[in-house]
């Protein structure tokens, strides 16, 4: 049997040209990130009624954080529902000065512009915060998180958002250091697959769904109507509630 409210992926990687009707058959909201300044037009160009297109530089791609232009983001953020994929990374090989300039850029014009911004920050959870701290933004997003104790308690002063996955399910180290009301579920499609099996497709999410149904003493249903009220303080945080697809409205309406 079908829930009235569907799945909510707010992270998942989704090829530009995907055809819509694939999209609509998950049932479910999506914010597709991307990784590259190449992607951003197709993104835009997209009008899905359950799909979110995000506008990122991904921080472990050489090209996207070579070929980012901080005007011209500015410019398409006016069209943009969400930013991401953004954010630092520890592991990468882009030295890590390219890195923090694109992100005091995305920053910047998402402080100007409010949007809810994806932030990756493999092993670079500290420079993370560090980035927000001195550029805050009215609606951070961290993505697949694995910060330290004092680090989750000093983003939730921050007033980030958390999005987890099903391998912070398999694997907690902070998801119950988070509160209800800042916790969003996501996938991170495909890269996912490497810790949850289930999450074989965008909107996958019933790993990191049962485990916060067992912490919140909530059933499916319940889960995703805390996680959908979420999305839209979210929204309302940064004024662009009225800027989502039908689908997503919906569902805000739905959850109450």
């Amino acid at each position: 049997m079908s829930l009235p409210l569907p799945a909510l992926d707010a992270h998942a990687h989704v090829r530009t040209n995907v055809p819509a009707g694939d999209l609509a058959g998950l049932r479910a909201g999506v914010f597709a990130m991307t990784r590259e300044p190449a992607e951003w037009d197709a993104a835009l160009e997209r009008s899905d009624s359950l799909s979110v297109w995000g506008i990122g530089a991904h921080p472990a791609l050489a090209r996207g954080i070579e070929a980012f232009d901080g005007d011209r983001f500015a410019r398409e953020l006016n069209r943009a529902h969400i930013v991401g994929e953004v954010g630092l990374d520890g592991k990468a090989r882009v030295p890590k000065e390219a890195q923090q300039r694109v992100l005091d850029m995305v920053l910047e014009a998402v402080a100007a512009t409010p949007r809810p911004v994806s932030l990756h920050s493999v092993a670079a959870s500290g420079e993370v915060l560090a980035a927000l701290r001195r550029r805050p933004v009215a609606a951070p997003i961290l993505h697949w998180w694995r910060g330290s104790a004092a680090e989750t308690e000093e983003a939730v002063e921050l007033g980030c958002f958390f999005s987890f996955n099903g391998a912070e399910a398999r694997s907690p180290k902070v998801l119950d250091l988070v509160p209800p009301e800042r916790i969003l579920t996501e996938t991170d499609f495909p890269h996912s697959r490497r810790s949850d099996r289930a999450a074989d497709r965008p909107a996958a999410v019933q790993t990191i769904e049962a485990a916060l149904g067992e912490r919140w003493s909530l059933d499916t249903l319940g889960v995703r109507r805390r996680v959908w009220r979420n999305l839209g303080d979210l929204f309302e945080s940064c004024g662009t509630a009225e800027r989502m697809p039908p689908g997503f409205i919906d569902a805000l309406l739905t959850a109450g």
